[in-house]
């Protein structure tokens, strides 16, 4: 039994301002939708080139030549620096493709069977020249192979694959480049070799440098799809925990055991190659320029063992330890490493572990990594729908815009964690009120619609959700206004909702079945123009038309044929502990002595209340015979905060999940941001989840008042639903003692 039989959603989350750019795309997987790779990069890439260089020249093996190496998956060594597969086998899996030969080992040197990719990556290979590092008196002890050196074996390459520029562009096309990972090594040789941090700093731009000049290169030769992985955390490596044995406590994660200063190291690195690829995806719009966040998906696994990641089933058992070495307290020796027989120890089973040797990760982890990759938020995407699998929850958001920088916080634990068990892009530990009202209706949870638009109309069948993070009422465009999340706004939400339905021939009768719930909407114009530091009077210039803009849709959307509309009123801004760490050293007058509320924010909120009741009772007396039921959140909510013991909350103000301060609120670094330092154990105690939004246990009490109100809204009930059917309703959903 359901209320309605639709339920379309037009809300925005309320995300503070310093957030990146959100939208929702599709990523739909076709098997064999790229006909062939090519890999550059190092050892965390190489498949056998430097195995095959020694045989044929130096004849020299090197350590990672000899077992356990290749044990958990080919039962013999490979020349892959692992015990198994690496990122670039799992690509090759995924897209259904056969392991990537490597560009030495065929007949005369080359792999015999190009068609469906090469690998070009050698371990040890660096960024920059060989030159750079002899001029500083830098020994690279495997090779002289840099990226400019492998971007040239694939230009010899080219030409037995394609006759023709056009030719070549044509099979480009269909390819797939993996940029690295490179760049790791630059800095590995130079520090493994006792060169100060800040020597290695002035390499960071050059490494970068040389390899956007490499993807510039590739784009030139017509390449349209590129991978570019970041580097890892480096001071959660065995080698380097080792090398630098004995600093100091204070330069270790209490954590995570990682030493902080190495991965600032690390995330410098990303940092600024992150912008050097934006600076490219606006000179190359037509390309598709993927960032792989490897840094933040191996992070995770560091906090496995913690109680912020312990529902996601990584299943590590030791992290900083490396499963084969020559022993000490990470199992890494320098001068006996993993494959130096007999002096070795390896664990019994290398998929309990992170590290495989100290320098490079198990199979397991690679296996987690591309999985992060391919399945979930950590590629950032810049262009619209890429050939990737989509294998994630219903509400996962992928990541793109133009002027993306990382992936937002809610695509971290712990959000998600008290339902999902994982994030899902829900900006909350669970449940919102939308999902709430959906189980009580009987439906499955709204599909969002950015993300399923191509999918059949059946995937949309029960209702859609147009929510965009960020969004506000107001136009992008409005003056006096910057939105610095997104540059949909709810007309975009409406426009969407309209070629939606231009699909269906039977939209007047889906329009009378369905529940239109328009919002909560308007609260990121105000939190947008207060965090840029607007004025109250200013501020208050803006309701007007936020007003204005909610009503408007609504009339459209009545004109279109729909008949219920939802249409919920601003919260309590005044309570929030973004707010309350923005407007920290008021006037203490300024707060409300029983709950620690700014009495001034909340009395803007019912500002805004105030006259979005009063243009609703407008359209009422307009459309008699529309049904229009405001949900009150900013009431139901303040009870709450008037009697929190009541509802069995212990904290009101201060946000569950955050990075500290008076409210555990950080206005630049939010819950969900890498490394996490505090969350609290019982989401369910906390009425603010991460500062900005509610715990799923506050959502569940709204939704238990607005179902209630939909309920008591006789004449909605009347004209959509039998007795018989809101008397089962009552059963589903009791009556709330709110």
């Amino acid at each position: 039994w359901v209320f309605h039989h639709h339920v379309f959603l037009f809300k925005h989350h309320l995300i503070i301002s310093f957030i990146i750019n959100i939208a929702i795309i599709t990523i739909s997987h076709v098997n064999g939708c790229f006909t062939s790779i090519f890999s550059f990069g190092d050892s965390l890439a190489d498949t056998g080139n430097l195995l095959q260089l020694s045989l044929s020249e130096s004849k020299k093996l090197f350590h990672f030549d000899f077992p356990p190496y290749g044990r958990t998956f080919f039962d013999y060594p490979t020349g892959r620096c692992s015990d198994g597969r690496l990122v670039i086998d799992f690509i090759a899996e995924e897209f259904g493709l056969p392991f990537l030969p490597p560009y030495f080992g065929g007949e005369n040197g080359k792999p015999r069977n190009l068609e469906n990719g090469v690998n070009f990556a050698v371990v040890g290979a660096t960024a920059l020249d060989d030159v750079f590092f002899k001029e500083r008196g830098i020994h690279n002890p495997f090779t002289n192979a840099s990226l400019g050196v492998e971007l040239g074996f694939f230009k010899d390459v080219l030409p037995s694959l394609c006759s023709s520029s056009s030719d070549c562009k044509e099979f480009l096309k269909k390819s797939l480049i993996v940029m690295g990972e490179i760049g790791g090594n630059d800095y590995s040789h130079a520090f493994l070799q006792g060169k100060s941090i800040k020597e290695i700093l002035h390499f960071v731009p050059l490494v970068v440098d040389t390899i956007a000049s490499a993807i510039t290169e590739l784009i030139g030769l017509g390449a349209v799809t590129i991978l570019v992985p970041g580097d890892l955390p480096i001071g959660c490596s065995s080698a380097y925990l080792t090398y630098f044995q004995g600093s100091d406590m204070a330069d270790y994660d209490p954590l995570t055991g990682c030493i902080t200063w190495l991965n600032q190291f690390s995330e410098f690195h990303n940092e600024q190659l992150q912008k050097k690829l934006d600076q490219m995806r606006k000179l190359h719009r037509n390309v598709n320029i993927i960032y792989e966040d490897y840094y933040n998906i191996a992070m995770r696994f560091y906090h496995s063992g913690t109680n912020l990641v312990r529902l996601i089933p990584y299943r590590f058992t030791e992290t900083l330890r490396s499963c084969c070495g020559g022993g000490g307290r990470y199992n890494y020796s320098a001068s006996v490493a993993c494959g130096d027989p007999p002096l070795t120890t390896s664990c019994k089973d290398p998929s309990s572990h992170v590290s495989w040797d100290g320098l490079h990760y198990t199979e397991a982890t690679y296996r987690w990594i591309s999985k992060g990759v391919l399945e979930e938020l950590y590629a950032i995407p810049n262009t619209n729908s890429l050939c990737f699998p989509s294998t994630v929850g219903e509400e996962l958001w992928i990541i793109s815009n133009l002027e993306i920088g990382k992936i937002p916080d809610s695509a971290f634990p712990p959000n998600g964690r008290t339902f999902f068990h994982r994030p899902t892009g829900r900006f909350c530990d669970g449940r919102l009120v939308i999902d709430f009202l959906a189980e009580a209706l009987g439906l499955p949870f709204l599909p969002p619609y950015y993300r399923y638009k191509n999918a059949t109309s059946e995937k949309f069948e029960n209702g859609v959700n147009f929510a965009v993070g960020g969004a506000g009422a107001l136009n992008s465009s409005f003056p006096g206004i910057y939105n610095p999340i997104t540059v949909i706004s709810l007309v975009d939400e409406v426009n969407s909702f309209k070629q939606f339905l231009n699909l269906r021939t039977d939209f007047k009768q889906l329009l009378r079945n369905s529940l239109i719930v328009m919002g909560e909407i308007g609260g990121n114009d105000y939190s947008h123009a207060f965090k840029q530091g607007k004025s109250i009077e200013d501020v208050r210039n803006f309701v007007p038309p936020v007003v204005d803009s909610i009503t408007s849709s609504i009339n459209e959307l009545i004109e279109l044929g729909a008949v219920t509309f939802l249409v919920p009123g601003n919260f309590p801004i005044g309570c929030s502990a973004s707010y309350l760490t923005l407007f920290q050293g008021s006037d203490k007058d300024q707060y409300d002595p029983l709950t620690g509320c700014l009495t001034w924010l909340n009395q803007f909120s019912q500002h805004h209340n105030q006259l979005l009741r009063k243009e609703l009772e407008k359209i009422r007396n307009l459309h008699p015979d529309i049904n229009i039921v405001y949900g009150d959140y900013y009431s139901t909510t303040m009870r709450i905060y008037n009697s929190p013991n009541k509802f069995g909350f212990k904290e009101t103000l201060k946000a569950c999940c955050g990075t500290g301060g008076l409210y555990n609120y950080n206005l630049s670094r939010a819950c969900g941001y890498p490394p996490l330092r505090r969350c609290c154990n019982d989401p369910s105690s906390y009425m603010s989840w991460d500062g900005i939004h509610y715990t799923e246990a506050v959502n569940r009490l709204i939704a238990n008042v607005v179902f209630e109100e939909l309920m008591n809204s006789i004449h909605s009930l009347n004209n959509l639903c039998p007795a018989s059917t809101i008397n089962k309703l009552r059963m589903i959903y009791p009556k709330s003692e709110m």
